[in-house]
């Protein structure tokens, strides 16, 4: 418990005194984020906001992640190539991100990367994660059905599982990401259930290497909470695609390392909504030319009904907290039995 507690105050202060900095030298350059035409009116006044605040809190996770492991090998001999594996997706990831980020600046427009070269990108990010955890981590090939704790042995055909997952998570998260701490929060959420599942593998169940997914989980949610000191409606920055990518690929990963794979659809259900609101309202707008949202995704038909942005937020903040809570208790029930 302390390797997580150091973690938390390392990546929490960092977070939250290197976020200004990046504000200043943003707006010294006059660098700021493009709004979307098509998005809500009200947003207009947030065009040149500093972005790519992820890069902050990635930093301040991983080194804080980094300083542990050094502590805890010095102390100890050990370490895990697990974590380093989650460490290196997070960044990775992140990567992607800031490459869509920095060619949208460049360009001065809403949209950076086509959606096919993400895509691409993201496939290949997928191809590292399949050969590591394939030759190095030798990761169980198995899915664990929720409530039952059955296995399922999928062998050659499992992998196609941790694609689709972080392909799928990493966009989720990003869609989410359309309102002033959204997406840091729900996402801090989302870790901290996980931080807490690593915690009791670890604890409980003798998985040794869970306990470094535990810390790196708990970095980022105080790195996130850094973050939100500086992002809260009204954002004086935003995560920008830098930080929702990394987000998402962190939150893939961990849910396939510590076998989570089915809980996740509910753990993290906010982002699943948010994503399956776009698809709905892609689909219904081609077979019948209209439209089940006022906008998608669907915080932003809140938005254009009225509501506050801030009183979206804390709701769907709350949303998030039952969805996460309810897959913590599925997980918890197999200690029940």
């Amino acid at each position: 418990m302390n390797w997580i507690f150091t973690a938390m105050i390392f990546s929490g202060l960092l977070s939250l005194f290197l976020t200004p900095i990046i504000i200043k030298i943003q707006k010294n350059k006059r660098i700021g984020q493009k709004i979307r035409e098509d998005g809500p009116q009200s947003h207009a006044k947030k065009s040149g906001t500093p972005t790519m605040g992820g890069i902050v809190f990635i930093f301040a996770s991983v080194v804080s992640f980094l300083i542990v492991s050094l502590i805890k090998y010095y102390r100890y001999k050990e370490f895990s190539l697990e974590g380093i594996f989650i460490a290196s997706l997070f960044i990775l990831c992140g990567i992607v991100g800031f490459i869509d980020d920095y060619i949208a600046l460049r360009k001065k427009r809403n949209l950076g990367l086509r959606g096919w070269l993400k895509i691409f990108l993201l496939i290949l990010i997928c191809i590292y994660f399949v050969l590591f955890s394939k030759f190095l981590l030798n990761i169980d090939t198995s899915l664990v059905l929720p409530f039952t704790q059955q296995k399922i042995q999928l062998g050659i055909f499992y992998y196609i599982i941790p694609v689709l997952i972080i392909v799928s998570t990493t966009n989720a998260v990003n869609l989410t990401d359309g309102l002033d701490g959204l997406a840091a929060g729900s996402a801090s959420i989302v870790l901290g259930v996980f931080c807490l599942i690593g915690f009791l593998e670890w604890l409980v169940l003798q998985v040794s290497f869970a306990i470094d997914i535990a810390v790196i989980c708990s970095a980022t949610v105080a790195a996130c909470a850094g973050f939100l000191w500086w992002n809260t409606a009204p954002a004086e920055i935003f995560m920008g695609n830098t930080g929702s990518f990394g987000l998402g690929g962190l939150i893939a990963g961990v849910s396939v390392i510590l076998k989570q794979e089915l809980t996740l659809i509910i753990i993290a259900g906010l982002f699943v909504v948010e994503t399956l609101s776009v698809i709905i309202q892609v689909l219904w707008f081609k077979l019948k030319h209209k439209r089940v949202f006022k906008m998608a995704p669907i915080h932003h038909h809140f938005e254009l009904l009225g509501w506050p942005e801030i009183k979206i937020i804390i709701r769907f903040w709350i949303i998030c907290t039952l969805f996460s809570s309810t897959g913590f208790f599925i997980y918890y029930l197999k200690f029940l039995k």
